[in-house]
């Protein structure tokens, strides 16, 4: 873990181990109210709430921490360029694990800041549940996703299953510390990312699926059944987006699109990929979407790995398990896996 000089993060003191639970520290969740926000965390095992006019830092846990509440930028669904690209996918609250893979490989410098340019960073989904740091995940990705456009770059955070499980309610999954952290502020867990928080917000304004040059990026994968739909990624995002909660819809229903990208055949849930997808339906789908390849999460690996002769990449390197991962990187046409050491091997795109 580190403090960014610059930013002054303010994170070493949010981990936890299982006996030393009622000392954690969670937050901070930011609330828009019509002067400010209202601001809720946990310091040491106990709850704190207090009012902020708009500023660029708060004091967190005797640290001080920088805030991003600017506004979303907006979200394309199709980006061309000749820079490089580097991706991974579930995190799951293994907060150490993705620095350490950023800085070895040159995304981020030894204090957190965007050192990568021109080049694209997308995260196919699932930062929510099973680990423990989760809150500093979102707002560090929030916060670099701002510092990479000062440089040409990008960083693209794509809603995977866990995300979308977290707002409607489902947290079948989620860590014992934020069902503690939730009950100590007196907030269901999903409302903490409800539409009136800074977080929430940022969540809600997110894509779905991303093309950048001839890949495209999602957490789970586009079963054949899209195709039916005669469908753009833009439509695919705008109306993922607009269908999002469930409980925010009143009492309008999902679209026939919508319930179809929400369900168990949708680009969240979606593992065809590495089971039981024919190998010509699966070029089919890439032809419509004048693509050459899928790269996804949500189907784990012990690393980065090819299947249907380059046809598909998946990125879930198991991060979650909380031990090590990997990354993607594609650059000038040749794509790499990049460990945690910063070491390269070049991705053959054999049959595996």
């Amino acid at each position: 873990m580190y403090i960014n000089k610059k930013l002054v993060l303010g994170f070493l003191g949010l981990f936890i181990s299982a006996s030393s639970m009622a000392m954690f520290n969670d937050g901070p969740y930011f609330f828009s109210e019509k002067e400010g926000y209202r601001v809720e965390l946990i310091c040491a095992g106990k709850e704190r709430s207090f009012y902020l006019q708009v500023q660029s830092h708060i004091e967190y846990c005797g640290q001080r921490m920088a805030l991003e509440l600017t506004p979303n930028p907006p979200q394309v669904s199709q980006i061309e360029g000749a820079f490089p690209v580097a991706a991974l996918s579930d995190i799951h609250g293994q907060y150490d694990i993705m620095i350490q893979l950023l800085k070895a490989n040159k995304i981020i410098d030894e204090n957190g800041n965007w050192v990568f340019g021109k080049g694209h960073l997308v995260i196919t989904g699932d930062i929510f549940d099973r680990g423990s740091q989760v809150t500093e995940t979102l707002w560090y990705i929030k916060w670099l996703e701002g510092e990479a456009l000062k440089y040409g770059g990008g960083v693209h955070f794509l809603l995977g299953n866990h995300e979308v499980m977290v707002l409607n309610g489902d947290l079948r999954y989620l860590h014992k510390k934020y069902l503690k952290a939730a009950s100590l502020i007196g907030t269901p867990f999903a409302q903490l990312f409800s539409k009136k928080s800074v977080l929430g917000q940022w969540l809600r304004s997110k894509n779905v699926v991303i093309k950048i040059n001839e890949n495209l990026f999602l957490h789970g994968g586009f079963h054949p059944n899209i195709l039916g739909f005669k469908t753009s990624l833009k439509e695919i995002n705008r109306v993922f987006r607009a269908e999002l909660v469930a409980d925010e819809l009143g009492v309008a229903e999902r679209s026939k699109l919508g319930l179809y990208l929400h369900g168990t055949n949708g680009p969240i849930w979606y593992r065809g990929f590495f089971s039981n997808i024919d190998s010509e339906v699966l070029s089919k789908i890439l032809t419509y979407f004048n693509a050459s390849r899928f790269i996804v999460g949500h189907t784990s690996h012990s690393e980065v790995v090819s299947r249907h002769f380059g046809k598909v990449i998946g990125i879930d390197s198991s991060i979650k398990l909380g031990h090590k991962g990997e990354l993607l990187i594609i650059d000038k046409g040749v794509f790499w896996r990049a460990d945690m050491q910063g070491q390269r091997v070049k991705l053959h795109f054999d049959e595996q």
